[in-house]
């Protein structure tokens, strides 16, 4: 086995990062992925096999409303009309839109600054005089 440096530390390790530096990730079913879920997931994706956003068959996805993680945090079960069917692109697509709705039981996220430091690429500066 071909060991490679760690991302952040450098040291050797068979993955991208090594063990001390790998983010840690809940398993599904802490994150609101449980059999429960992927039965509904199942069921809402053979009742409607194409996105309502967009129409696609390809790669769909039941997508949570906020109401959906709101049940789930008072214990309560997940409902078809609680969740939505995209493609994995409207899913995102809609994920990115909410922002700071509060997803997978936790709450809202925290606004962070914009990044600082240099600009990565390319800058369009068609029309200033430099």
């Amino acid at each position: 086995m071909t060991l490679k440096p760690c991302l952040v530390c450098g040291e050797p390790s068979a993955k991208s990062r090594c063990p001390e530096h790998r983010p840690t990730k809940p398993p599904r079913e802490q994150r609101g992925y449980d059999y429960r879920w992927q039965q509904l997931s199942r069921r809402a994706r053979r009742l409607q096999p194409f996105c309502t956003d967009c129409g696609s068959t390809e790669d769909l996805q039941a997508d949570h409303k906020p109401e959906a993680w709101e049940r789930k945090a008072n214990g309560l079960p997940i409902r078809l009309r609680d969740i939505e069917i995209r493609c994995g692109k409207c899913n995102r697509k809609a994920g990115a839109a909410r922002g700071n709705a509060v997803t997978r039981g936790n709450a809202p996220k925290a606004l962070s600054a914009p990044p600082i430091g240099k600009a990565r690429g390319a800058m369009n500066l068609t029309g200033v005089n430099t």
